[in-house]
């Protein structure tokens, strides 16, 4: 099974930062990951297509460089989602 690392509100959604699922492309895994987390699919996937602001890392990997979620997933593979992240903290500067 390959090990899925959520980031961000995708870990607030599931419930957990970390899941096992089968599945030998990155689409498989999310498939299969459907039934139990159907909030977190429909945050990463708009019908069967990546949404443009979700990022998707196999073994470090965007699979964007590679076959998009056709992209093969190993048992022993790692597949980190994140979310849009933003924000941070502008210093004000005090004259």
């Amino acid at each position: 099974m390959a090990t899925i690392k959520l980031f961000g509100n995708l870990r607030q959604i599931a419930g957990k930062s970390t899941i096992h699922v089968d599945g030998q492309t990155v689409f498989e895994l999310l498939e299969n990951f459907q039934p139990q987390y159907v909030l977190v699919v429909d945050a990463i996937l708009d019908e069967a297509r990546l949404k443009p602001y979700i990022k998707i890392m196999v073994n470090g990997i965007d699979i964007s460089l590679s076959r998009g979620l056709e992209t093969t997933v190993r048992d022993d593979d790692v597949v980190a989602i994140f979310p849009p992240i933003a924000g941070g903290m502008i210093k004000k500067e005090t004259f």
